[in-house]
């Protein structure tokens, strides 16, 4: 036999030894790599353009499972259990986003829609404002602080937050149609 089959054969008495003395050969443990977490993720979002909410919280639960510590990922998550209408299970997602990265805006706002959803207006206040607190050129968060303020009956509160949502570039038409509904909405 040549050397070099020699290197390419088991050695049957050290085989039979480590299975005596209770070693075990090293097993491939099954990795997440991160390109394939990313790649989850992108496919969960692709989901999500796509209409199918219900398959991205499968490929962002994936990738969350591989990443347990990603505010993006639960965050991602929370917004497609939103598309989904499962607004308390997108609550939970955002609460675990925004202790994973409290000073996130975006997390806030879309928890405080998701609050809304659910009537829960003081909760939702308290989101849009902090995402006022954090990025204080956001429109679209004074926008929907308008809306709330208009339900709870802040209307001044309410005037400030349009006015100053106007001037942010929010589109006067849609925020009038938001503000005639909420107005509405707290008339019943």
């Amino acid at each position: 036999m040549s050397p070099d089959k020699l290197h390419l054969m088991p050695n049957p008495i050290s085989t039979w030894l480590n299975k005596l003395l209770g070693r075990q050969q090293p097993q491939r443990q099954s990795r997440t790599t991160p390109e394939k977490i990313i790649n989850t993720f992108k496919n969960g979002v692709r989901e999500v353009d796509e209409g199918h909410p219900k398959k991205a919280i499968k490929y962002f639960t994936e990738a969350i499972t591989a990443s347990r510590n990603s505010a993006k990922l639960h965050h991602y998550r929370a917004d497609a259990y939103a598309l989904d209408a499962q607004h308390e299970q997108a609550i939970v997602d955002y609460d675990t986003a925004v202790r994973l990265n409290p000073k996130y805006p975006d997390t806030y706002l879309d928890r405080g829609n998701s609050h809304y959803q659910l009537g829960h207006n003081e909760t939702a206040l308290k989101d849009f404002s902090e995402a006022i607190r954090l990025k204080p050129e956001w429109g679209e968060a004074f926008a929907n602080r308008a809306v709330i303020n208009i339900e709870l009956g802040n209307t001044k509160e309410s005037e400030t937050d349009a006015n100053s949502a106007r001037k942010l570039g929010v589109d006067e038409a849609k925020l009038g149609e938001m503000l005639e509904a909420a107005s509405q909405e707290s008339d019943n």
